[in-house]
């Protein structure tokens, strides 16, 4: 029977945190800094970082908790958001450890929550690396994927190779667990260059331990057994006791597919052998089923009944029914050989029988409390799980829109800031123009002035428009009412209304729209649109020259556009021009101002009225904006 036990933990202590990876030497360098920690009195950063550390490096879940909880009461104190994340992610590690998931999830949510609330993006690669661990653990790929690409996504922005490389190798083990073998490889050959270009042979190792476990899978038993063997040689020199026996446990169940008893035998007791000493409760829960299985197999019944007891005690989920089902077996048959035993000795047979059904009773009742306490755990922590997946969307979402009202707020002053200034300013110093002009009796030039007021007041009525006009549309309140349009009718109201525009600049402006085309739109926004490219139009075409508003229908579709013989733009000017960004507006031929936020209101109104925008533009040679509407309803 085929049964993977691989789990991550503590590959990331040994790396996220760049400790030494044997338990003794990290035990005892927390021991020292504990030791100083007594005889520090000082309550300041330093004495947090040594909280810190300690919490880090100590192997015993219940020391790295204590300490962790004493590092957030202080940290709190002393306002030092980066600890007191630290010390939620260190809490979260400790509960974990001990198969706590329900606390373990609470504190590092905590502390990715207070990370961003207070810029500690440093620490967001660990925390939703720990989630992920976390998820897996608790056999839940699909959220283990979800946090272990986030963290990807922060580590590759932060150039952390060495915990970008951990997290690969943790992501292509979560898809192996879903059976997605191709990705899975793909991720561990990703992690493996970085691996050898840092240096971490424990890295390595476990590079090469996972993907033995997909060859396994792809149906290379051979090559797997002599993959894993070699992690195991790497790992034992770095002390590292979890791999071992998980990579041990691994053996004896290919060993065991393979019909090679012994083999699985050996190598699965020194998988248990190495859990036992430093009490890693999933791979004593693991090598027991496997060794349930084996004896079952050799009919060492009694054995194979202990086994399987010590796999109940640590399994921490609900029973499944053939585990149930499999129990009782082995229950049966080993009644089967005490009876054959007892043959032996009658006299004894009727006590042996009493204590076997009384065993039997207490067993059962054990088992179905153990069930009930099980199942309830189970449903809190799902409960919890949902609850945590709607904060964080809810989270997202809120974080979303105010980064949407902050960009329109930047638009929006942007444009007022460098717009309004043009029209605004050409009324300083005309009065005392007028007076000197009137005193000297210079009627030409009095006539010059009032033509640049007329210009200045119509940009700032023009400017003023549109200001409402977006506005308006940003708070979504634009009246949008679609109708069936002559657009004959729309382009000869937008040429009245320019017309002396036109004039002043001798530009010849045409309206070349058949009589009986229309469109299916909002009468306001699209007249709108083509007034705003027709003043563009005007006001970067030079004298003499010619716009010309134009339209046709094309199937479903009605394309209107607006050509002038003005002075054009280069590829980088159409790169760039719905770009608001407070960038000057450009001037036109006669100093206007214009591509502002006229052209970004015709570009939101096109949008509103179901339509496309497009652009050509020849430097010198002019430009010719079109724009699409529904010709139906």
């Amino acid at each position: 029977m085929r049964f993977l036990v691989f789990k991550r933990g503590l590959l990331v202590l040994f790396f996220l945190f760049h400790i030494i990876p044997l338990f003794a030497q990290r035990q005892g360098y927390a021991d020292s800094l504990i030791q100083v920690l007594t005889d520090y009195e000082e309550r300041d950063s330093t004495y947090l970082h040594l909280l810190c550390d300690i919490a880090m490096l100590s192997s015993s879940p219940e020391e790295k908790l204590r300490f962790a909880s004493k590092l957030q009461s202080e940290a709190e104190k002393l306002n030092e958001y980066y600890y007191l994340v630290s010390a939620f992610k260190y809490q979260g590690i400790a509960y974990r450890l001990n198969g706590d998931l329900e606390e373990a999830f609470r504190k590092l949510f905590r502390g990715a929550e207070i990370a961003n609330l207070n810029k500690q993006l440093s620490l967001l690669p660990e925390l939703y690396t720990e989630i992920s661990t976390s998820y897996t653990q608790n056999e839940d790929s699909r959220n283990a994927l979800l946090f272990n690409t986030k963290a990807i996504e922060a580590l590759r922005k932060i150039n952390d190779n060495q915990t970008l490389a951990i997290t690969l190798l943790n992501t292509g083990y979560d898809y192996y667990l879903i059976n997605s073998l191709d990705t899975a490889l793909s991720y561990y050959n990703e992690a493996e260059p970085i691996f050898e270009e840092i240096g971490l042979e424990i890295g390595k190792a476990y590079t090469i331990g996972n993907r033995a476990l997909v060859y396994w899978k792809q149906g290379q038993p051979v090559q797997a057994i002599e993959d894993l063997k070699l992690a195991i040689t790497m790992l034992e020199p770095l002390g590292d006791q979890f791999g071992m026996a998980d990579y041990y446990n691994q053996l004896g169940s290919i060993y065991l597919e393979l019909d090679n008893h012994e083999n699985a035998l050996i190598n699965t007791e020194k998988g248990l052998e190495l859990a036992l000493a430093v009490d890693l409760k999933e791979q004593i829960r693991d090598a027991s089923k496997l060794l349930a299985e084996l004896y079952d197999e050799r009919q060492e019944y009694a054995k194979a009944f202990d086994y399987q007891s010590r796999f109940i005690a640590y399994k921490d989920s609900i029973q499944d029914q053939e585990t149930t089902r499999r129990l009782a077996d082995l229950r049966t048959e080993f009644e089967v050989g005490q009876k054959e035993a007892e043959l032996e000795v009658m006299s004894a047979e009727k006590k042996t029988q009493q204590i076997l059904s009384i065993g039997l009773g207490v067993f059962l009742l054990l088992t179905a409390v153990f069930a009930v306490i099980t199942y309830r755990n189970y449903t809190t922590k799902n409960r919890i799980n949902k609850q945590l997946e709607i904060q964080a969307v809810t989270l997202h979402e809120q974080k979303h829109d105010l980064e949407e009202l902050n960009k329109t707020k930047d638009k929006f002053f942007s444009i007022v800031s460098h717009d309004l200034r043009g029209p605004i300013t050409s009324f300083f110093g005309i009065s005392p123009l007028i007076k000197s002009f009137v005193k000297s009796k210079k009627t030409d030039d009095l006539l010059e002035v009032a033509e640049d007021i007329d210009k200045s007041v119509r940009q700032l009525s023009d400017l003023l428009d549109n200001l409402l006009s977006w506005a308006t549309q940003q708070q979504t309140q634009i009246p949008y009412h679609p109708e069936d349009l002559d657009l004959n009718h729309v382009a000869n109201r937008v040429q009245q209304n320019l017309q002396n525009v036109a004039q002043s600049k001798s530009i010849e402006l045409l309206v070349d729209v058949p009589a009986g085309v229309r469109a299916h739109a909002d009468r306001n926004t699209t007249e709108t649109i083509i007034r705003n490219l027709t003043s563009n139009a005007l006001k970067f075409t030079p004298r003499e020259g010619k716009v010309t508003i134009s339209a046709s229908q094309e199937g479903d579709k009605t394309l209107i556009s607006v050509s002038d013989t003005g002075v054009g733009m280069n590829q980088e000017q159409l790169d760039k021009i719905f770009q608001l960004k407070g960038t000057p507006s450009q001037y036109g031929t006669d100093g206007e101002r214009g591509l502002g936020l006229g052209l970004q209101l015709v570009k939101e109104f096109t949008q509103l009225n179901q339509g496309e925008l497009t652009i050509q533009s020849e430097e010198g040679k002019g430009s010719t904006f079109s724009f699409s509407l529904p010709s139906k309803a």
